[in-house]
């Protein structure tokens, strides 16, 4: 009876293993379901729609379900009150926006010294429909719930965790290459702004909206100085977006020990990121009473 019993009771450890491994099953397949089929009911209701009524709908048919998914999926693996937390949704996010206009200067003043704006009406829709919902919503799906609860949940390192989500980040924007060459240098910058978006959610303490904040004011100086149709561009804007990540980069080791060290490191780049850290003793002795 005794061996019985030892049969089917698993230990701690091997349940976590267990734990992770659903964890990762069910984000990875959720994952691929939303990248996929997400925008379908946005289509067939708002096929010929225009206007700010086309980004009401994609709003509220697109975006607004893929956050709904997202999380319930994050209930299930950290709870229904944490779920928010768990993708990076209770951060900072004026905090956030701060810190993307001073590190998307550089982008600014260069884009604006080669290239006149454009400000229309046509202009205020390409910001809500380029910039602003795919911004919020790539980063809500590619680094809050992919790569995010890969990393924090699933006991996946970093550098797996990140380098998936930039593969599958870069394979989505292939289309915007019109010959293998742009096609490839199309991939190349977005798979390295995936990698430099995760880092940059970690170490701001799990908060997505720096991630969020970056990309949608980068989207949005690529819309109001319009240089290219794809997101590769002439050489030299390459370069200005490679000087917003320095200085990104920079200012945030910078400023790391103010928020508590730097949060990638040793082996939470390969194998086991927070879920396999040591956890504090559930209990503490109590003072006995008098």
């Amino acid at each position: 009876m005794q061996e019985a019993v030892s049969s089917i009771s698993a230990p701690p450890a091997a349940l976590r293993r267990h734990r992770r491994a659903w964890i990762a099953l069910l984000v990875i397949l959720v994952f691929f379901w939303l990248d996929a089929f997400h925008l379908d009911l946005f289509r067939r209701v708002a096929g010929d729609w225009s206007g700010y009524p086309r980004m009401l709908a994609l709003a509220l048919l697109a975006y607004g379900p893929q956050l709904l998914v997202a999380l319930g999926v994050a209930a299930l693996v950290a709870g229904p009150r944490h779920a928010a937390a768990a993708l990076g949704l209770r951060g900072h996010p004026f905090r956030a926006l701060l810190v993307g206009i001073v590190l998307t200067v550089p982008m600014l003043i260069g884009l604006a010294s080669q290239v006149p704006p454009v400000l229309t009406a046509q202009t205020a829709i390409d910001l809500l429909r380029m910039a602003l919902l795919p911004g919020f919503g790539e980063e809500l799906l590619y680094r809050g719930l992919l790569f995010g609860l890969l990393f924090r949940f699933a006991g996946w390192g970093f550098l797996p965790a990140a380098l998936l989500a930039a593969l599958v980040f870069g394979a989505a924007h292939l289309y915007q290459g019109g010959d293998p060459g742009e096609a490839a240098g199309i991939f190349a910058l977005t798979a390295l702004g995936s990698l430099w978006f995760a880092w940059l959610y970690v170490e701001w303490d799990d908060d997505l909206w720096v991630p969020v904040a970056l990309h949608v004011l980068m989207n949005a100086w690529w819309i109001v100085f319009p240089v290219a149709d794809n997101a590769l561009g002439p050489a030299w804007t390459v370069g200005l977006r490679l000087a917003v990540l320095l200085l990104a980069v920079l200012v945030t080791l910078g400023t790391a020990r103010g928020r508590g060290g730097r949060k990638v490191r040793g082996r939470a780049w390969w194998w086991g990121g927070p879920a396999a850290a040591p956890r504090p003793a559930a209990t503490q002795a109590r003072p006995a009473r008098r």
